[in-house]
């Protein structure tokens, strides 16, 4: 089973951000983007524009002389709008394009030259998009199937 992977361009060619630790609380979770609409009688009416895939976690030891110069590059890019692709297991040839749902990146001091960053990712609505979070989750653990 394989860390995950972010790849991204952002206009010199291909970066690739392999994680270098596993990230802690990964969860996919499926939310409805709706409007309800409830009568006088109690009746409630629902419509639903679309169900979104979102991407939670941390990452708890990100290093100062190690890969936190590389988040932190990433996350420029994100912040901006910028499409990425993440591999919830880069040993398997799934991926999924995203875009950031963070509206800052400020990681939090853990210990000398350690700091920990939550990110919330949207998994973009196309072709490559999983049917639900139970496959996002079953290839983030090194299901194949």
């Amino acid at each position: 089973m394989g860390l995950p992977l972010v790849t991204y361009d952002a206009g010199a060619g291909t970066v690739s951000l392999q994680f270098l630790r596993g990230p802690q609380g990964f969860r996919c979770q499926a939310k409805a983007v709706a409007h309800d609409n409830e009568a006088t009688s109690g009746i409630r009416e629902r419509v639903v524009e679309r169900t979104e895939l979102l991407l939670t976690f941390s990452m708890l030891a990100l290093r100062v002389d190690g890969d936190l110069v590389a988040w932190s590059t990433f996350m420029a890019w994100a912040l901006g709008g910028g499409a990425f692709t993440f591999s919830p297991d880069s040993d398997l040839p799934d991926y999924y394009n995203c875009v950031s749902e963070d509206e800052e990146f400020a990681p939090e001091l853990r210990g000398p030259g350690v700091y920990s960053a939550a990110f919330v990712w949207r998994i973009v609505p196309d072709a490559r998009a999983p049917a639900g979070p139970g496959v996002v989750l079953r290839r983030f653990y090194g299901y194949a199937d």
